[in-house]
């Protein structure tokens, strides 16, 4: 679940991918692979030079039936990419599951790619694929007819109110009416339906997979539908399974602003902090200040101003991971002088994944209990403001979740998997997007899965802690479990 001004990733989003490989086809089971022209450009992965010439790059897809209780209602082709380390045979697929909803795993795998160790590399071929309604496989675009405008709509307030619920209210119907009858066909459940098509279509008994984000909660559903086709897999900074809407909007809150707490703390014994005092107490008035009389950029040619949404969104995009908080210090200081370039590039690039906002609205919407209601949002809407001083507002506008969402749902069950192999679920302690919590939940409701614990920083751990992606390295090449409440030091 993401504000869809606050969408940030463990990496910007790329755009397009190009083979470096021959355009002979070749077939894989059902799956006719081929030159990626056309579908992705590999390139704007930003791979080392070094691991991207071992690397091999193969496009191809798998139809799936949109519903297969209807059959008048047609296929759908799921757009997938194989990455192979070259030289010699094909290896074991390792599927790897994006974020999101909506988040492209074919441009997301290409990524991974740099990210993952060559041990993997050597042991699987990694296979990326672009859920139903995303991306490269029927991408729902829902056709806005009018963008939202800059600010922080208040609850608090009747007018405020009354422009998030009608902003909120538009944006459901417009998606509805967009898809028609096959609204209620893109869903976590259906998506699980899908991967065990391509498990068939890679011709594989029982899959290894990685999911990161929302990608551990579908993988956490394949695994409740299928647990006797899971030979390995690692959940990556999954939410909690089983809270209602306005409880994962209060986790995800508090998240960041713990995550906040741990930024300022760091600050505080940085050189590059000095000009901004109390950074809470600095934030906080950027943030009321901008919003009176936004910012504008010391760019030579840039004359975007930055708001105090916009402020925000630099900071949570940030707090994803610790590696950009330099920059958040700089951006912040830049803008005690007026300048608010850096803070604009820290938004645009946590913004990267708007047009994802629209599957990420239908997908949750279907997988979400009717609610709710407007009583509900207007309570917790104020205790967020008392409670969560710097991002209670900001994000008390995604109370209205699925609240107007008329098209029939089918509500996520919590997943509870009796596979074979425990089931790997990673938390990181200080994650803003999907608080520990939700980890140490998910572990408990499968049953049969095992916690592992990073004591860092940002949102998901694998291919960012070197402890972390080696114990999960050594599960899913050996199915080598680690130690009971393992633990990798920050």
């Amino acid at each position: 679940m993401r504000p869809s001004g606050a969408v940030a990733v463990l990496v910007a989003a790329v755009l397009g991918l190009t083979s470096c490989t021959s355009s002979r086809p070749d077939k894989t089971a059902s799956i006719e692979w081929g030159d990626c022209a056309g579908v992705t450009d590999v390139h704007a992965a930003n791979l080392p030079a070094e691991r991207s010439a071992r690397l091999e790059f193969r496009c191809g897809a798998v139809d799936v039936d949109l519903d297969p209780a209807r059959a008048e209602a047609g296929t759908l082709a799921v757009q997938l990419i194989r990455i192979h380390q070259s030289g010699g045979a094909g290896k074991e697929p390792l599927l790897l599951i994006a974020g999101g909803p909506g988040q492209s795993g074919v441009e997301y795998a290409a990524v991974a790619a740099g990210l993952l160790p060559e041990a993997l590399l050597d042991r699987f071929d990694l296979i990326g694929f672009d859920p139903r309604g995303v991306g490269r496989s029927q991408q729902i675009r829902c056709g806005h007819k009018d963008s939202d405008p800059p600010g922080l709509p208040d609850l608090l307030t009747p007018t405020g109110y009354t422009q998030a619920a009608d902003r909120m209210r538009a944006r459901t119907a417009e998606c509805a009416t967009a898809l028609g009858s096959k609204a209620a066909l893109f869903s976590t459940t259906a998506t699980a339906v899908d991967i065990d098509r391509i498990r068939s279509a890679l011709d594989r008994p029982a899959l290894t997979y990685l999911g990161w984000s929302y990608g551990a909660k579908l993988g956490a559903e394949y695994a409740r539908l299928y647990p006797d086709r899971v030979r390995a897999a690692v959940l990556d900074a999954p939410s909690n399974p089983r809270t209602t809407w306005i409880e994962t909007v209060d986790r995800q809150v508090a998240g960041f602003e713990h995550a906040f707490d741990q930024f300022a703390a760091w600050c505080a014994s940085q050189d590059r902090c000095r000009a901004l005092g109390a950074t809470r107490g600095f934030v906080t008035d950027l943030v009321r200040r901008a919003e009176k009389s936004p910012i504008p950029s010391g760019r030579p040619g840039d004359d975007v101003r930055t708001y105090g949404t916009d402020v925000l969104d630099a900071v949570a995009g940030a707090l994803y991971d610790d590696a950009r908080w330099p920059d958040l210090a700089d951006g912040l200081a830049e803008a005690t002088a007026g300048d608010s370039g850096t803070l604009r590039d820290l938004a645009d690039a946590a913004r990267s994944g708007a047009d994802a906002a629209d599957a990420q609205l239908v997908i949750n919407c279907n997988d979400s209990a009717p609610g709710p209601t407007e009583t509900e949002i207007r309570a917790a809407g104020a205790r967020f403001a008392q409670q969560y001083p710097l991002f209670g507002v900001w994000l008390s506008w995604f109370l209205f979740g699925c609240t107007f969402w008329e098209p029939d749902r089918h509500t996520l069950q919590p997943p509870v998997a009796a596979t074979d192999h425990p089931i790997l679920v990673v938390g990181t302690r200080h994650d803003p997007a999907t608080p520990y919590t939700g980890a140490v939940d998910m572990a408990s409701s499968l049953g049969t899965a095992q916690l592992l614990t990073w004591e860092g920083q940002g949102h998901g751990a694998v291919g960012r802690n070197e402890c972390i992606t080696r114990l999960v390295t050594d599960y899913l090449a050996s199915l080598t479990v680690p130690p009971r409440n393992a633990r990798c030091p920050a």
